[in-house]
């Protein structure tokens, strides 16, 4: 039986991963600069993708800072769900210590 010192007590809560949030809001910039971009026409001076691509690069930031504050609700939100879990420590035995090699013979 494992001794009280090597006994753990955790707090397990699920928590969102931030990339995706980042990811649309940046997929959110794109939508809004094609829309104001097919809306308002294009420059006399730069192409449809070369506007679409300027637009979308100055609207990344605040996309990228609604996505972000809706990662932080999330997780906000996630800290009430964790649960309590006892985690104990295990000798590790090696990786292989079990398994005979792949030509059948023992170590």
């Amino acid at each position: 039986m494992p001794s009280p010192e090597q006994n753990r007590q955790l707090t397990v809560r699920p928590m969102p991963r931030l990339v995706p949030f980042l990811a649309a809001g940046v997929g959110a910039a794109f939508v809004v600069a094609v829309i104001v971009v097919l809306s308002t026409g294009r420059s006399e001076d730069y192409s449809m993708a070369a506007s679409i691509g300027y637009v979308t690069f100055v609207l990344s930031l605040p996309g990228l800072t609604l996505g972000a504050v809706a990662w932080l609700l999330l997780e906000r939100r996630s800290r009430g769900r964790g649960r309590e879990v006892t985690a104990r420590r295990v000798e590790d035995r090696g990786r292989d210590a079990d398994r005979p090699d792949h030509h059948g013979e023992d170590r």
